[in-house]
């Protein structure tokens, strides 16, 4: 569902929009996500690079990432992994700006936010 709605999203901006926008999913389960397994996955949902992006990676370090992000999860007593269904838009100085979750109100939301974020100017570089 959640890259149904990028998806979405995307298409709903336009070109110069669409090129300035990139996704990243990072893995909930590290411990068993492999790139190949990922690669699989994004070909299979019709996910491109360069505008969208599987990682996985060592599985303490991706977990303290996910902790840091805030994202919730745990595995069930089926060994499934429940998790929170979360965009979170990062802005041109590296800054995560809007977070939303999955329906059709908050995919209104995140292509305005897409938008606005395209539309800032990039950061000068000044020393």
């Amino acid at each position: 569902m959640i890259f149904a709605q990028a998806k979405r999203a995307v298409a709903r901006l336009n070109e110069e929009e669409q090129a300035d926008v990139y996704f990243v999913a990072v893995t909930l389960d590290p411990e068993n996500d492999s790139v190949e397994g990922l690669a699989k996955l994004a070909q299979g949902q019709g996910l491109a690079a360069p505008a969208f992006n599987l990682v996985t990676g060592d599985s303490l370090e991706v977990n303290k990432t996910l902790n840091r992000m805030g994202i919730e999860r745990y595995r069930d007593e089926l060994g499934v992994i429940q998790h929170t269904n979360m965009f979170m838009v990062i802005d041109r100085a590296g800054t995560v700006a809007y977070r939303f979750s999955l329906g059709d109100l908050q995919e209104d939301w995140l292509v305005e936010a897409l938008k606005l974020v395209c539309a800032e100017p990039e950061p000068s570089h000044d020393p």
